[in-house]
């Protein structure tokens, strides 16, 4: 029997992610990428794919959603501070050599 795999949604949007968080979709992981001049990582927050992340995803980007504010600033101030975090952590390869 083969395994399903799961399928993710993914954004590299800080905002989407924080409303999905605050919407009590549960965030799989955050994975990094160097972008830019400043070679910064930019993380992709990743969710499982399922017909109701998308409508939320939708329902996002035509100004449809309303979260509660004090929840999305702090899912927010969490997600940043994983992203910027690796940018310091010594044990990644982000960050000044």
């Amino acid at each position: 029997m083969k395994k399903e795999e799961r399928k993710i949604f993914s954004s590299r949007d800080i905002h989407l992610a924080a409303t999905l968080v605050t919407l009590r979709f549960d965030l799989i992981g955050v994975d990094y990428q160097i972008e830019g001049d400043n070679a910064r990582p930019v993380g992709y927050f990743s969710f499982e794919d399922t017909p109701e992340i998308r409508q939320a995803d939708q329902h996002y980007w035509r100004g449809q959603l309303s979260v509660e504010p004090r929840t999305f600033v702090t899912n927010w101030r969490g997600l940043k501070a994983q992203v910027n975090g690796t940018y310091k952590n010594p044990h990644t390869n982000f960050g000044p050599k």
